[in-house]
């Protein structure tokens, strides 16, 4: 039984990410988390103005959240598709089907929950994916159909993986040692379960202080801060054997850091960008606020009133006469420029300039690299999450003592369609017009045919009317040469 002061322990790789991972998830959030964030820049004591001028000012800036739509149209590719699984006799049992249909206890389909896992390992970089079993015994299979006992699977994220330790096997190979997560998080007090190989163990601690020891991001967090977790009274404690002999766990990552069990976000420098975007954005308002209703320099005196055609009254003793302070709002197209910019190089880093369709912003050949250079990036993740999967049942068989047969099989899209439908089109088009010759114009009708028919059966049934009415075409065409 561990102490408090053991539980309070992060690993090192938590307590460096801490800070990044909440940044990461607020900047894809958006709207009042985003906000919360307070990542704006402040002005010098802007926040002890008459009204809170910096509170005052998150509220009036918008969001441009470049990093949602990256992650959504990631996801849209990855899954336009639905993973292709071939069950064997399995698809007849019903605890699978019902695993594929609720995977994690929450009415959520397999399928969603791998999106989840997409999403996460996008925004920070990483996730843990853990499967359980309840520890309630019954007598009879009808018994654990009736109560809805079997193996499940969990989604942690990374801020709820508190300390992890990974240990060599004779074979060279690294497993996991040790994992500690959060499983419920309240007011007071937390539900912690500690993975041992052959136990678990489940406290219920008190609460305490969570802090940096150093600043925060705004105020440019680096690598020495470090997260302190007080934890007080174990309130309760309890556990079991792990029947597995293993840590049901495994990290899900595509890019790796300097801590094994941490992952590099791919939108870690889109956030940036989008932060620049938003402190620019925040100054784009004030220039043109400012400019609309500039600020009056007068003696305390003077009695001003506001509106066009303001009458400004000051005492005859008044050496000082009342004069405007004024932007000449040339700084307006400065800024517009320096966010157009900022946006372009979010397009670059995520190679989603081709698909949002900005003419004259590069040429063909730049455009095809990018559409290949995305189709790389998402066949890469489809095969990270199609592993995790493959991995995912590989546990939830050892949890539910079955043995898949040979043709049990996962299998993830790994190409994905960018082609500019229109462009094609219209280059088969001047094509057919360059060359009007009988056996050309076919081959171009075939392309266009698989081109725009997206269903295999259909598109077979149309070559194959169009290659017997090509063959009925040249036996009633005589051959002019050989007469």
């Amino acid at each position: 039984m561990k102490t408090a002061k053991q539980l309070s322990q992060v690993h090192p790789g938590y307590s460096e990410y801490a800070y990044r991972w909440d940044y990461y998830m607020r900047s894809y959030m958006g709207a009042e988390e985003y906000r919360d964030g307070a990542y704006l820049r402040k002005y010098i004591a802007e926040d002890q103005a008459p009204g809170n001028q910096y509170q005052q000012r998150l509220i009036d800036t918008a969001l441009q959240n470049h990093v949602r739509q990256t992650v959504d149209a990631y996801r849209s590719f990855l899954f336009r598709n639905p993973p292709s699984r071939t069950l064997g006799k399995l698809s007849e049992d019903p605890f699978t089907r019902n695993f594929l249909e609720n995977a994690d206890l929450d009415n959520t389909t397999l399928n969603d929950f791998m999106r989840e896992v997409n999403d996460m390992v996008t925004i920070y970089g990483g996730c843990w994916v853990g499967v359980d079993r309840p520890a309630y015994q019954v007598d009879t299979v009808a018994q654990e159909i009736a109560e809805g006992i079997r193996s499940y699977v969990t989604l942690y994220s990374p801020t709820n993986v508190r300390d992890w330790c990974y240990k060599r096997k004779v074979n060279g190979q690294k497993v996991l040692d040790y994992i500690k997560v959060v499983d419920e998080s309240h007011h007071d007090y937390d539900v912690l379960r500690c993975w041992h190989e052959d136990m678990v163990e489940v406290y219920k601690v008190a609460k305490g202080a969570t802090e940096y020891s150093g600043s925060n991001l705004s105020d440019t967090a680096n690598i020495k801060d470090s997260l302190v977790i007080d934890y007080g009274e174990i309130l309760e404690y309890n556990e079991y054997v792990n029947p597995l002999g293993y840590i049901p766990f495994i990290h899900v990552q595509t890019d790796k850091s300097f801590h094994k069990g941490v992952g590099t976000s791919a939108v870690g420098d889109v956030c940036d960008l989008q932060r620049e975007i938003y402190n620019l954005t925040s100054e784009l308002y004030q220039t043109i606020r400012i400019s609309s209703a500039p600020s009056i320099v007068a003696e305390p005196a003077a009695e001003i009133t506001g509106g066009a055609g303001a009458i400004i009254t000051i005492p005859e003793t008044t050496t000082n006469v009342p004069y405007l302070l004024q932007p000449t709002g040339a700084s307006v197209d400065g800024i517009l420029k320096s966010i157009e910019q900022k946006v372009g190089a979010i397009d670059d880093l995520t190679h989603l300039t081709a698909i949002k369709a900005k003419k004259g912003a590069q040429s063909g050949v730049s455009l095809q690299i990018e559409k290949e250079m995305l189709n790389a990036k998402l066949a890469d993740t489809a095969g990270v999450l199609e592993s995790t999967e493959r991995k995912i049942w590989k546990m939830w068989f050892n949890w539910q003592g079955i043995e898949p047969d040979d043709n049990f099989y996962i299998a993830y899209e790994k190409k994905f369609d960018l082609r500019d439908k229109h462009q094609e089109l219209s280059l088969f088009d001047k094509a057919a017009k360059a060359v009007p010759h009988d056996s050309f114009l076919h081959y171009m009708h075939q392309e266009i045919a698989r081109l725009l028919v997206t269903d295999e059966g259909d598109l077979q049934e149309i070559l194959d009317n169009m290659a017997e009415d090509h063959k009925a075409m040249d036996i009633q065409t005589p051959n002019i040469g050989n007469e």
